[in-house]
C-alpha cells in the first residue's frame, strides 16, 4: 500500500511543515515560481525485511502512527544510526515536535490577537452607556490630550461620573436605574456639545492575582474622543 493523501495532509498539518528534529522549514517558496520541498515522510518502521526498525508482523506501515516528517538529512541519519534512533525514540521525538507545534501556534494566535486593532462603537443613549457600566469591577477609560484647565476639569468629572454611576448602579432600585438612564443621556448630550464623542464596550475578562488564581470580572471600557479625531471611523451598516 501507499500513503494516502488523508495521512499525507495529516502528517505535514501536525508537523506545522517542519522537520521534526532540526524544526527546519520543509517546504518553501524560492521565488515566485521555484518551490524547494526537502521534507520526506519516513518510516518508523520499516515494511522492507532488511530496512531499519522492521517488523514483521505489523498490519499497516502507510499510516499516519508508523510516519515522522523529516528532512532529508535526518531521515538518512535515522535510517543509518538505527540503534540509536530505536522506535521508541522516534515516536517521542515525533510526539513531542507535534506538541511543540500545536503551543507555538497557538502561543502565536494570542499574540496576534493581543495586537489586533480594538473597535469600539460609539454611544448614543443613556441606557446603552448605563448597560456597559453597570456592576462593573474595573473601568477602562481613555481621553485625548487636554490643552485647557477648563477641559480637564470637564473631562476628568465626566470621567468620575461615570466610575460613580457604575458603582452605584447594582445599589438602587428599577426606578432609579431610569433615572439614572436618563441623567446619562443628558450627560452624553453636554459632551457632544462640547465638540467630543463618546465610545465604549462591557467584555468579561480574565483577572490574575498575585496568587496565581483568576476570576472573571466585567471591565468597562470608556473612551473620550474629539468629533475631529483621526481616529473615529465612520461605518454604513447598511452597506
Amino acid at each position: 500500500m501507499a500513503i494516502s493523501n488523508k495521512t499525507r495532509k495529516n502528517l505535514w498539518a501536525r508537523s506545522g511543515n517542519r522537520c521534526s528534529i532540526c524544526k527546519t522549514e520543509l517546504f518553501s517558496l524560492k521565488s515566485a515560481t521555484d518551490k524547494i520541498n526537502i521534507g520526506e515522510e519516513c518510516h518508523i518502521i520499516s515494511c522492507k525485511p532488511n530496512g531499519p526498525r522492521h517488523q514483521p508482523d505489523l498490519n499497516e506501515y502507510d499510516n499516519y502512527d508508523n510516519l515522522i516528517l523529516l528532512c532529508r538529512n535526518h531521515h538518512k541519519e535515522i535510517d543509518e544510526l538505527y540503534e540509536t534512533f530505536s522506535e521508541e525514540v522516534l515516536r517521542f521525538i515525533k510526539t513531542k515536535h507535534e506538541n511543540w507545534v500545536n503551543s507555538t501556534l497557538k502561543k502565536a494566535v494570542e499574540e496576534n490577537k493581543k495586537d489586533e486593532p480594538r473597535f469600539l462603537a460609539r454611544i448614543t443613549s443613556g441606557k446603552d452607556l448605563l448597560e456597559i457600566l453597570h456592576e462593573s469591577y474595573g473601568y477602562r477609560t481613555d481621553y485625548e490630550q487636554v490643552e485647557t484647565e477648563e477641559e480637564a476639569k470637564f473631562i476628568g468629572g465626566i470621567v468620575q461620573s461615570f466610575v460613580d454611576y457604575g458603582d452605584i448602579s447594582g445599589m438602587v432600585e428599577a426606578y432609579d436605574r431610569v433615572q439614572m438612564g436618563y441623567q446619562l443621556n443628558q450627560l452624553l448630550k453636554e459632551i457632544e456639545d462640547k465638540g467630543y464623542y463618546l465610545f465604549g464596550e462591557r467584555r468579561v475578562e480574565d483577572v490574575k492575582f498575585k496568587k496565581g488564581e483568576t476570576d472573571n470580572w466585567p471591565i468597562a471600557t470608556i473612551v473620550i474622543k474629539k468629533k475631529n479625531s483621526p481616529e473615529i471611523m465612520n461605518f454604513d451598516l447598511n452597506d
